[in-house]
């Protein structure tokens, strides 16, 4: 199978680079490419971004978040992970059988001494712990199959950044499903890299078939569709289906609640309850934040042009409300 080789670890870009190779180039046989991530959350299309990521953890550690076009649950990346993608022309993506892409990675796997099997969704287990999960997406006459390989992936900036406070959102978008996940290094032996593994894989994968080498108006288009759609905040916060919000906390000037509706990704009702002692109608400032975008930075500047204390009292801060979002 011919694969494609390149070096680019922006989360936005390799989501554009699947989404070129399904919907726009002139595929006419299977294809697959190894990508990185430097560090991201990679969203299922159909997920609440708001309710699977931290974000206030991911700004301050520079973590990317990016919607993909499949389904499935969240996942963070890191260059310690490797992430996998076959894009294959296809009359009827029903007749694929998809072991035929997982069993080289097996293989290959097996071949180094890692125990690894598969389960009944095509993930990679080992030892009873999940180290690669996949999804697929048909458009076109074309099958996307993707995936991930836990090779030394940062675990615990993994368990932050994908621990928001689940109880904050109503929502009937999917909701990830927490697995029990291990590590492929630790299987290997001592000193074999990455990029050892990426080498071995892409050898039993394309069993001395050559490089597809991409023209630069393939990669200029990829990198058009990366700026003008996929790094947007459209996609990958507003298309969040519509969902609730709740959040409560009491401060040194009384407790505040806060009740929100959001609609691709902007609040479009809000009450703001509790037993602060304000002098005006809190409904103007619930007025004030409609159409507002559901996020600190956006709620934060509407709060800021406002005399707060005339709402909730000298004891109650901006930083304190800003905190409830």
């Amino acid at each position: 199978m011919k694969y494609i080789s390149y070096e680019n670890t922006d989360a936005f870009y390799n989501v554009a680079m699947e989404h070129y190779l399904l919907e726009e180039y002139p595929l006419t046989e299977p294809v697959f490419f190894f990508s990185q991530y430097g560090n991201a959350v990679i969203v299922g299309k159909n997920q609440n971004t708001f309710a699977e990521v931290n974000q206030a953890y991911a700004k301050e550690n520079g973590i990317q978040v990016a919607r993909r076009e499949t389904g499935g649950g969240a996942v963070y990346d890191d260059l310690g992970n490797i992430s996998f993608s076959f894009v294959l022309p296809v009359s009827d993506p029903a007749k694929v059988n998809f072991k035929k892409f997982v069993q080289p990675m097996v293989d290959a796997l097996n071949k180094l001494g890692v125990p690894v099997v598969t389960d009944g969704r095509n993930d990679l287990i080992i030892n009873g712990k999940k180290v690669s999960g996949s999804a697929q997406r048909y458009a076109n006459g074309r099958l996307l199959h993707h995936g991930t390989l836990l090779f030394d992936i940062n675990m615990e900036v993994m368990s932050r950044v994908l621990t928001p406070a689940k109880d904050k959102f109503i929502s009937k978008a999917a909701k990830s499903v927490k697995s029990r996940v291990g590590l492929i290094k630790s299987s290997l032996p001592e000193g074999f890299t990455i990029l050892d593994f990426k080498n071995q894989l892409t050898k039993e994968l394309s069993n001395g078939d050559d490089e597809l080498k991409l023209e630069e108006h393939d990669l200029k288009r990829v990198q058009e569709l990366r700026d003008n759609k996929f790094s947007t905040w459209n996609w990958n916060w507003g298309r969040t289906p519509k969902f609730e919000f709740n959040n409560w906390q009491r401060f040194a000037g009384g407790s505040v609640e806060i009740h929100a509706n959001v609609s691709q990704g902007k609040i479009t009702v809000i009450k703001i309850q509790g037993d602060f002692l304000g002098i005006s109608d809190i409904t103007d400032l619930e007025k004030l934040l409609q159409g507002v975008l559901f996020t600190k930075d956006a709620v934060k500047g509407v709060l800021q042009k406002t005399n707060l204390r005339n709402y909730f009292g000298d004891k109650i801060s901006l930083e304190d409300l800003e905190s409830l979002f």
